[in-house]
């Protein structure tokens, strides 16, 4: 019997533990640093891609009656133009604390052990060889490792391409004209990435934007109230916020390395597997996820050492499998740090140029 550790129950980690589970001969722990339901700072928007993921896990069923349905998408850019966007696609917005906690069960119902509140702070190694971890409760022995914990992540720290971007959002009550669309601003204290309204519920939404501090010289709060005041305005009259700002780093590539050591595979937001326009994570985390859980119960099946050698050939399936979307991602970021997006949202009612929008609006 093989042990394996993986490394944070968010959606990668949970992914991994269950494809781990479809080798009868692997015992998986499943660990994370806080206790479920756990808060976690996100837009907690699910895109098609997503829910299609969630489908073949068998738990997209049990996602969607959880969650609120967004059957359309409105997406602006400078000057205040804006353009609302209906279609085939099906998406959807579930707190990620309750995301989190119907995932991190799941694959505890599948064969892991989940254990809840504690950190694990280093791969214990021997001869180069991974032979543990140790927790903030003690050591544990094991004979490899997921790593699935975020991007602050510095359990497999490496160089990566990439960037790490900032976010700030609120949680809101009573704003108005709240319904059934996600609403995405490229406005200019945050392009040329957005801020965005995410309805939770009917009288409920999540508030946020996505910026690069090397753009501007305002601060998170400033930019944020400057996003409130000029993209919302009247529609806040009558809103009250629910509890308080919160803001956290998002580390983002369009070109995945560096995803393998000895004994561990990293996936996830800790390999910066984030799509460096939308900062989308949640497809590509249980993407990820799933090809690592895979990948790594595959090595462990045949009886192999999951040596660099042997584990080498994950980061060319993520290169393969993940990268084109990410690389996608980057090639609209590109455009969108020029006037196109703007001349685009002026022809809106034209077919192509909405189902460029709707790539965008999907994405996120």
């Amino acid at each position: 019997m093989k042990r394996v550790a993986v490394i944070g129950a968010g959606p990668a980690g949970c992914a991994a533990a269950i494809n781990l589970k479809k080798f009868s001969n692997i015992e998986v722990l499943l660990l994370d640093k806080a206790t479920f339901p756990r808060r976690k700072v996100c837009g907690s928007g699910l895109s098609p891609w997503t829910l299609e993921l969630l489908d073949r896990m068998g738990i997209g069923n049990t996602v969607r009656k959880a969650a609120y349905p967004i059957r359309a998408g409105i997406i602006g850019g400078v000057g205040g133009t804006a353009v609302e966007l209906r279609s085939h696609y099906e998406a959807a917005v579930l707190v990620r604390s309750q995301l989190d906690t119907i995932l991190a069960h799941e694959a505890a119902h599948r064969g892991a052990q989940l254990i809840e509140d504690t950190r694990v702070e280093e791969l214990i190694r021997e001869n180069g060889r991974l032979i543990g971890i140790k927790t903030n409760q003690g050591n544990l022995e094991v004979d490899a490792a997921i790593v699935c914990n975020g991007g602050t992540s510095k359990l497999a720290s490496a160089k990566r391409p990439g960037n790490t971007l900032r976010s700030l959002m609120g949680w809101y009550e009573g704003v108005d004209s709240i319904g059934d669309a996600l609403e995405i601003y490229f406005d200019p204290m945050v392009k040329p990435y957005y801020g965005w309204v995410f309805p939770e519920s009917q009288n409920r939404v999540n508030i946020g934007i996505c910026y690069d501090a090397a753009y501007g010289d305002l601060n998170a709060r400033q930019r944020f109230q400057q996003f409130i005041e000029e993209r919302l305005g009247k529609r806040m009259r009558h809103a009250s916020q629910i509890g308080y700002l919160m803001g956290h780093p998002i580390a983002v590539t369009h070109k995945p390395t560096a995803l393998v050591q000895a004994g561990v595979l990293v996936a996830g937001e800790a390999g910066n597997l984030v799509d460096p326009a939308t900062a989308e994570g949640i497809h590509t985390a249980l993407a990820s996820g799933l090809l690592a859980g895979e990948f790594m119960g595959s090595v462990l099946d045949r009886g192999t050492e999951p040596s660099f050698q042997k584990l080498a050939p994950y980061t060319q399936l993520i290169q393969k499998k993940i990268a084109p979307r990410l690389r996608a991602g980057n090639w609209f970021l590109q455009a969108a740090k020029t006037p196109i997006l703007d001349l685009a949202l002026r022809f809106g009612s034209l077919k192509s140029v909405q189902q460029t929008l709707l790539w965008v609006i999907a994405g996120v």
